[in-house]
């Protein structure tokens, strides 16, 4: 649309507004949208010139600044990690952020109350199927995957974080290795087939295990929480990699993951049974990171606290890893100019490698904090995920967060204590990716600096 066009149409309607005696609150916010509408369509115009000769007295300017931000990434301390599906298994070797290994524990459920094995019930075999949510690294790795039977109990109504740690009897029944493809066909007969799972042989070390299922007491067997009293559940890792490595996640709470006793009594042979892990089944993600391996200038600011770095090349990372602090030292020095009102007030953090390792965590979360305990929403997010932003944008690799409402709080209530923001990677207990970004003070490209760039205005 042309300039001079769009502007007659927008004194006009501002003419109909005076004549209809509306507020000149309205008038102002017609005014302001375009003023944001021009910034966007025009760069050679400055928006505190744009439409200033509409109002009396010119009594409205609107202005363009980049504010200044303190930033440094910390360890996060713990994430919870109960109820979870998908459950994480795996090691990954990361050459910037060190290892991670994840494991998980699961109970397990019969299929169905008040089966009855016959008599002299022994097993054939044992199989464990999981079902492949996804894989987080190197589908070429070979992973080594140890499962044992859970000698401490846990709880669906209890609350569980992922450096839990559950006693196990000593036995492994797996001690297998495999590579998390999810494309692999197994063929059952000649009319079954497969795909999308991993088959795990409890029973070609010890049938101990499938005994001890087959064993169990009627009563256990008619009531589900007698079982899961005699029967604690199950406990899979995988040993840590020396380089690459994947972590694979597995859906749990499907009838697709799934324990199948195969077995023979006195009186028939070629009878199977299963156990499921569903949603009401306790389930605990168990994380572990070695920072000791990470990048020097990583270790230097995330583990030894040397915060200055972070305004170079901060860090999150999700399972429990990373987060980030964000503060905003100078931003009530706005307050000197008079009375200012935040038009838009847009935090952008952009990328600092070409590209990610791997992929970039799908969206992150931003939340502000009360204290070393507490965060608490931004009132920016009540505005919609589409306003508020978050999510990861390929074509310029980076994230960006609308903050608007919080700004302008900042500035009306110079009482409010302003301990800044976190910066996680949303649903981090189930998304094991990491992003390294520029800091505010990143010594290339300006335009691929951590900032916050706001747009104001100032009634006089």
């Amino acid at each position: 649309m042309h300039i001079t066009s769009f502007m007659t149409r927008l004194s006009e309607r501002i003419n109909i507004l005076i004549r209809k005696k509306k507020p000149l609150f309205f008038i102002n916010l017609l005014l302001l949208l375009a003023v944001l509408s021009f910034f966007n369509l025009s760069c050679s115009k400055y928006p505190s010139k744009i439409g200033a000769n509409l109002m009396p007295n010119n009594s409205l300017s609107v202005h363009f600044k980049q504010s200044g931000l303190s930033v440094y990434s910390q360890l996060v301390d713990t994430t919870r990690s109960d109820k979870m599906s998908p459950n994480f298994l795996g090691s990954l070797k990361d050459p910037v952020f060190g290892l991670t290994n994840a494991s998980f524990y699961t109970k397990i459920l019969p299929i169905s109350r008040g089966k009855r094995f016959g008599a002299n019930p022994k097993t054939d075999s044992l199989v464990l199927q999981l079902y492949y949510a996804g894989v987080y690294g190197d589908t070429n790795t070979v992973l080594h995957m140890h499962v044992y039977e859970m000698k401490e109990d846990i709880h669906f109504d209890s609350v569980y974080y992922s450096n839990k740690k559950v006693a196990v009897y000593p036995t492994d029944y797996a001690n297998m290795t495999f590579q998390p493809d999810r494309n692999k066909v197994y063929i059952i007969n000649k009319l079954d087939t497969l795909r999308n799972v991993l088959r795990i042989n409890l029973s070609h070390l010890s049938k101990a295990l499938g005994n001890k299922l087959l064993n169990t007491d009627t009563t256990a067997l008619d009531s589900s929480a007698l079982f899961m009293d005699y029967f604690k559940g199950l406990y899979l890792k995988t040993d840590p990699v020396s380089n690459g490595g994947a972590l694979v996640s597995f859906l749990t709470n499907t009838r697709q993951t799934i324990l199948t006793i195969y077995y023979h009594n006195d009186s028939t042979d070629s009878l199977s049974y299963a156990f499921l892990m569903g949603p009401t089944m306790a389930k605990i993600n168990h994380y572990q990171h070695d920072y000791s391996i990470a990048s020097q200038p990583f270790k230097n600011q995330v583990i030894n606290g040397d915060t200055a770095l972070g305004m170079k090349q901060f860090y999150v990372q999700g399972l429990g890893g990373v987060k980030s602090i964000i503060k905003f030292p100078h931003i009530r020095d706005l307050n000197k100019l008079g009375k200012v009102g935040i038009n838009e007030a847009e935090l952008i953090l952009p990328g600092a490698e070409a590209k990610p390792y791997l992929t970039a965590p799908p969206e992150l979360s931003l939340l502000q904090i009360v204290n070393d305990s507490a965060y608490t929403f931004l009132p920016d997010q009540n505005e919609g995920a589409d306003y508020f932003g978050g999510k990861y944008n390929a074509s310029d690799n980076s994230y960006s967060f609308r903050i608007t409402h919080y700004v302008q709080a900042l500035l009306k209530d110079t009482t409010q204590t302003n301990n800044g923001l976190v910066l996680f990677v949303k649903s981090g207990a189930i998304h094991p990716e990491r992003f390294i970004f520029n800091g505010p003070l990143f010594s290339g490209d300006s335009t691929r600096r951590a900032r916050l760039n706001i747009l104001y205005t100032v009634i006089k």
